[in-house]
């Protein structure tokens, strides 16, 4: 890996091109997490940084408060920026709207979904008001179990507008990542509305991995297309002590 080249910034998510200064902070992101710069080391300056991927300086500081705000790095104003010991949890900001099985792999980890259950039935009154559909319109549910290392670190509960998808359509979301059978039909998130809430309870998750203390973070969130249209309602129930989430406060 260079540095000069910014991995990324060609793919896209619908028609939409990555931004430069988010690029750039997924590619820092990568190597800190492999290992690069590691805990407690001092990143390259804001002038090294810019002439090493061929950038401004503002896009520089735009892709360092992404991790800052991601709990990755710790700017001090007049020394520069820092690597964060972050642990063995796997980490991610509350602010990214971001495929879980990408978090995962950029932290070193080998990502899986398994599926436990894919069905067509009409919506639940609450499903269909967050999910602006006509009572009893039918939904897409997934059930799916997120590993990191073949461990569960989430349950991911997920409902779609089924519309008129055909069973062809239908069964392509029983591999890989939610977001990427989602763009594959066009139904774009580019945003989401999201609640989080601390749950306990016997009843959620399935299978040995799911912990014996019931005590997850609930990421109750609903995803819109550029338009503002809803396309997608997610309840995912991440396991306690497996997934941390920062959030960066200022004043």
């Amino acid at each position: 890996m260079s540095g000069t080249d910014v991995p990324g910034t060609d793919t896209t998510r619908g028609t939409s091109r990555i931004p430069l200064g988010r690029g750039i902070a997924e590619d820092l992101r990568r190597r800190i997490v492999g290992g690069e710069f590691p805990p407690g080391a001092r990143l390259p300056s804001e002038t090294d940084l810019a002439a090493s991927y061929r950038v401004s300086r503002v896009t520089i500081r735009t892709a360092a408060k992404a991790l800052e705000s991601q709990g990755l790095v710790d700017i001090r104003h007049g020394s520069g920026m820092f690597v964060v010991d972050f642990g063995g949890q796997i980490r991610s900001g509350v602010q990214e709207l971001r495929s879980i099985t990408e978090t995962i792999a950029e932290m070193g980890l080998e990502p899986g979904v398994e599926y436990h259950s894919i069905s067509r039935r009409p919506g639940s009154r609450h499903e269909s008001t967050r999910l602006h559909l006509d009572s009893g319109a039918d939904v897409l549910e997934l059930q799916r179990a997120i590993t990191a290392d073949s461990e569960v670190v989430a349950y991911s509960y997920d409902v779609l507008p089924a519309g008129d998808m055909t069973t062809e359509v239908e069964n392509s979301f029983g591999d890989g990542s939610m977001f990427a059978s989602m763009d594959r039909i066009g139904l774009v998130s580019v945003r989401a509305l999201a609640e989080l809430h601390a749950v306990h309870s016997a009843d959620i998750g399935w299978g040995d991995d799911r912990p014996d203390n019931g005590l997850y973070l609930l990421l109750d969130q609903v995803h819109f297309d550029r338009d503002g249209t809803p396309v997608a309602y997610s309840q995912t129930y991440f396991v306690e002590g497996r997934f941390q989430f920062v959030l960066l406060r200022t004043r």
